[in-house]
């Protein structure tokens, strides 16, 4: 399994824009590609304007089936612009031990 947490940053500009964007992934994505397991966008009560991403596939290659799709590239055209710099992103390959 891959697990992947991605923290973005957005402008205040584009923060709602990013949200909504992202809040259309995790109701599609999962849906759309297989072995998505979760998407799950978070938002920072503390800082409204960072917002967190954690998403679980079944392996590397069905996260790299997502992240060199069309797909992937229409949501990044659409909420690269609204973020205030790159991602802090982090990628694990683990095992699930619990529910």
């Amino acid at each position: 399994m891959l697990i992947a947490r991605v923290q973005v940053t957005a402008t205040d500009e584009g923060r709602q824009t990013l949200i909504d964007t992202l809040k259309t992934e995790a109701d599609n994505v999962p849906s759309l590609f297989e072995g998505c397991e979760l998407f799950v966008v978070s938002v920072d009560t503390s800082n409204p304007n960072t917002v967190m991403i954690a998403e679980e596939w079944a392996s590397k290659e069905h996260f790299d089936a997502y992240t060199t799709s069309q797909h992937f590239a229409d949501t990044m055209a659409v909420a690269g612009p609204c973020l205030s710099g790159p991602p802090n992103s982090s990628y694990v390959v683990g095992e699930r031990v619990g529910p």
